[in-house]
């Protein structure tokens, strides 16, 4: 298997995966992705500006997600409280798998390659990701991963309202003492 950044040619196998996703969670009746986001002008956006990595093997996009360099708007306020301040930090949104290859912990799998690369950059600090409160499955493989559960967040800058999306952070090994928030114990 491969973690490698998309291109243009990759737009129908990730759009394809993304119905995959919006079709799973429908069918679980979680109202995610089920308006018009991610639309294709968003997957395009992502490529265009180097943020789309694929999961692909023998010539097949297994997964998809976009990793995205911080301040990201959607995690400016927060019901709750990140690990970090002032840290380096990456978002990754819009984590899909294909229908097809589902049950193969490919998600697992595209984490566990993106955390490698990411430890490669001594700059990045953490990773933050956040997801639906319905969205058990992906809560499930976010906390698998080493992530931490830090709040809720608004998605009101991407123009979805009435959500409180659940937010997570995990650390990466280049983090700096000064960036941890510090919890009192009581």
């Amino acid at each position: 298997m491969l973690l490698r950044q998309a291109t243009m040619a990759d737009l129908p196998e990730i759009e394809a995966i993304i119905r995959d996703g919006r079709d799973l969670l429908a069918a679980q009746s979680i109202d995610q992705w089920q308006g018009i986001y991610p639309n294709t002008a968003v997957l395009v956006d992502d490529i265009h500006q180097g943020w789309t990595v694929v999961l692909e093997e023998d010539h097949e996009i297994l997964g998809t997600a976009a990793i995205i360099p911080g301040v990201d708007p959607t995690y400016r306020q927060i019901d709750g409280q990140w690990l970090t301040h002032d840290a380096a930090y990456l978002a990754i949104h819009r984590v899909a798998v294909s229908a097809h290859h589902h049950g193969r912990g490919l998600a697992g799998e595209l984490f566990q390659r993106l955390f490698a690369q990411i430890n490669q950059a001594d700059h990045i600090e953490s990773i933050r990701i956040d997801t639906h409160p319905q969205n058990m499955a992906m809560q499930h493989i976010i906390k698998k991963n080493g992530f931490t559960e830090t709040g809720r967040i608004d998605l009101d800058s991407v123009g979805i309202t009435d959500v409180q999306d659940l937010a997570y952070e995990r650390l990466t090994t280049h983090i700096r003492p000064e960036h941890l928030f510090q919890t009192s114990l009581a």
